[in-house]
C-alpha cells in the first residue's frame, strides 16, 4: 500500500504546482506520517533532519509554507510566536489550551461543537475565547 500513498502524495503535490518527487514529496510524507499533527516549523525540521532528509532547515520552512498555502496543511491560530502547522489538511475543529499550549483536534459535527462551545461558556464564563478563520480556497490568491 505505501506506493498508493505515494501516488496520492504526489498527484497531491502535482496538483498543486509543487515538485512531486524528491525532498519535496518525502517531506510532505513524513509530515503525514507523523504520530503528532500540530508542529512548528523548527519541530519540522528536527523531524526531517532525523528522518535524515537532505534538505536545510530554510527549505523545509519555505516547503512547508508552500504546503500551507496550497493547502497541504493547515495553519493554526495559537497562543505562542511561533506558527503551528497542522498536518491533517481535512477540515475540522481544534481545542487550543492557553496555559500548557497543547492543540487538541476535534473531529466532531457542527452540532457537537455549539454544544462544547456552549458548555465551556457556562462552566468558564469570561475564559472561554473563540476565534473563528474563514480559509480561503487552497491556491486562491488573496482573502474577502
Amino acid at each position: 500500500m505505501p506506493h498508493a500513498v505515494d501516488a496520492v502524495l504526489q498527484d497531491e503535490l502535482r496538483r498543486a504546482g509543487l515538485p512531486f518527487r524528491g525532498p519535496t514529496a518525502r517531506l510532505l510524507a513524513l509530515l503525514r506520517e507523523s504520530e503528532e499533527t500540530h508542529l512548528t516549523a523548527h519541530e519540522i525540521a528536527e523531524l526531517a533532519a532525523e528522518a535524515g532528509l537532505a534538505m536545510p532547515p530554510a527549505e523545509v520552512v519555505r516547503q512547508v509554507e508552500a504546503f500551507a498555502d496550497h493547502g497541504l496543511l493547515g495553519r493554526l491560530p495559537t497562543t505562542t510566536a511561533e506558527p503551528v502547522f497542522d498536518t491533517q489538511p481535512e477540515p475540522h475543529f481544534h481545542l487550543i489550551y492557553e496555559d500548557t499550549a497543547r492543540i487538541v483536534d476535534l473531529h466532531v459535527s457542527p452540532e457537537t461543537l455549539l454544544a462544547m462551545l456552549r458548555d465551556a461558556l457556562a462552566r468558564r464564563p469570561g475564559g472561554v475565547e473563540v476565534v473563528v478563520v474563514m480559509r480561503r480556497e487552497p491556491g486562491a490568491a488573496g482573502g474577502g
